[in-house]
């Protein structure tokens, strides 16, 4: 088993559907587990988890609590549910029920918040189109420990909101459209 692949978080909230489809299309499933937190209301998380699992490579589910991250899986946040990252060797999914943050549960500060204490060059952070600001203070603490983080850039966003926010706070290492995410992703070497 390939010990060594990356971890992708991804915050993404109005327009961020088909940007999230395109990356995972593009993506090398061998290199990477990816980890979402949309903003999406619950019942709705498991059926585009199905769609996503059926048109890309990689396996997609709702995360469950006690999952362990794999490389070529992606874990959806469940609707009206807060995860995150959870234990080392193996990593794995922490689900729960605490209350919302910035309004939002599933929230993005959740997810890249529980980042905050890995290892830098094993997990990205990636800030997509949507409203507001959720997980944009904790996007710029992964960054101030030396985490890589990409926003997506405003041509590409239907809602340049929580993006725009990382970009202008400093949040942002990379300001790439979702294209320019695929080359740098798969640009990436294990070492």
């Amino acid at each position: 088993m390939n010990n060594e692949f990356k971890i992708i978080i991804i915050g993404s909230s109005t327009g961020g559907l088909p940007v999230i489809e395109k990356i995972l299309k593009g993506l090398n499933r061998e290199l990477f587990s990816v980890l979402i937190a949309q903003h999406m209301p619950e019942g709705y998380t498991g059926m585009w988890a199905d769609r996503l699992n059926t048109h890309t490579s990689f396996s997609v589910s709702e995360g469950i609590d006690g999952d362990v991250i794999m490389p070529g899986k992606v874990y959806i946040a469940p609707g009206n549910k807060h995860m995150a990252l959870n234990g080392r060797q193996p990593y794995k999914i922490r689900i729960n029920d605490e209350p919302p943050v910035n309004r939002f549960r599933p929230s993005i500060d959740v997810l890249f918040g529980s980042a905050i204490e890995y290892e830098p060059d094993r997990i990205i952070a990636v800030m997509l189109t949507g409203m507001c600001d959720d997980g944009v203070a904790s996007m710029l603490e992964l960054r101030r420990r030396g985490f890589h983080t990409i926003a997506q850039d405003k041509d590409t966003s239907v809602v340049f909101g929580m993006n725009k926010e990382a970009i202008e706070r400093g949040a942002a290492e990379f300001v790439f459209s979702p294209e320019e995410m695929i080359e740098y992703f798969n640009r990436m070497k294990n070492d």
